[in-house]
């Protein structure tokens, strides 16, 4: 989806109520926010960003299922623990 020249990515794809759209520099700018690890996140975009990073790179073969796996969790849990 392009609107005014920038790309929207859509973080929340199933949601049909409350779709979750961001631009494709703010999505960058989100996922390559590493300061505290990478999994850690301050805000719910940031942890959608990395997520959605994340299973991309699995759907491409980028990474292993283990390590999908492993990611996947501490993002989650972390997510979960902020208090989501």
């Amino acid at each position: 989806m392009e609107i005014l020249g920038w790309l929207m990515i859509i973080l929340t794809p199933y949601s049909r109520e409350n779709p979750l759209k961001i631009s494709s520099d703010e999505y960058e700018k989100l996922v390559h926010t590493n300061e505290k690890g990478w999994s850690h996140c301050d805000s719910k975009e940031e942890y959608l960003a990395k997520l959605h990073y994340l299973r991309d790179g699995y759907i491409r073969g980028k990474i292993t299922e283990d390590d999908f796996l492993k990611r996947e969790e501490k993002i989650v849990v972390g997510y979960w623990n902020a208090g989501s």
